[in-house]
């Protein structure tokens, strides 16, 4: 096993409680690719806000979870709103979940939080080996629209969006059109990766549904 990064042995040190990071990286993967809320995990762990901090760097330090920034037009604003949580190895997330195949249909919603960690996952390391300066980012407005992964290069952005179902369905895009307004001529396209066979234009948009198994054969 490789040994841990330097940078990690101040952070480490500060942990009393290994139960308390094993409880904490439970319930993120319970609540994986949702909305960051510190004080409800303080609240249902007992613990300090401050620790459950702490405790949420020492897990991203070990590269267990990952904290996705909103983005916004306003470069400064991203500082400031809600981060996205993912854990990093989605079959660790289903585990911890108590996730199983069979909840494919019966519990949709939370396997499709699990498989929009899988594609972002997928794409941040695609994106290492080829150009360092990508980066990733989520959307979400004042009114709701959102985007699970934004990608910019630079002022350049591309959305993509993530759906656990066989076709885009009706709704698909709808984040990606008010990223796009926003962006402007910023805006490089986007993706909808789906549970389907097809590739697919979204219509009125710069835009494709595209079935995740693409991931594997482009």
């Amino acid at each position: 096993m490789a040994a841990l990064p330097i940078a990690t042995w101040p952070l480490l040190g500060r942990v009393r409680d290994a139960n308390g990071v094993a409880r904490l990286l439970h319930l993120l993967a319970v609540r994986n690719g949702e909305l960051l809320n510190t004080s409800g995990l303080s609240r249902e762990l007992g613990l300090d806000r401050t620790t459950v901090r702490e405790y949420i760097a020492v897990l991203e330090r070990l590269f267990l979870v990952r904290r996705l920034l909103p983005w916004h037009r306003n470069v400064g604003k991203r500082l400031v709103r809600t981060p996205k949580m993912h854990v990093v190895d989605s079959g660790l997330a289903a585990t911890l979940a108590g996730l199983a195949p069979g909840d494919w249909i019966a519990k949709r919603d939370r396997m499709g939080h699990l498989l929009e960690s899988f594609v972002a996952h997928q794409l941040v390391a695609l994106a290492g080996w080829t150009d360092p300066d990508i980066r990733f980012w989520h959307f979400r407005d004042k009114d709701g629209q959102e985007v699970d992964l934004v990608m910019t290069l630079g002022n350049r952005t591309w959305g993509m969006e993530v759906k656990a179902t066989s076709t885009p369905g009706r709704s698909a895009g709808r984040g990606m059109a008010r990223l796009a307004a926003l962006c402007g001529n910023d805006f490089e396209g986007g993706i909808l990766f789906y549970n389907g066979r097809d590739i697919l234009p979204l219509a009125g948009q710069d835009a494709l549904a595209v079935p995740v198994s693409e991931l594997w054969t482009r």
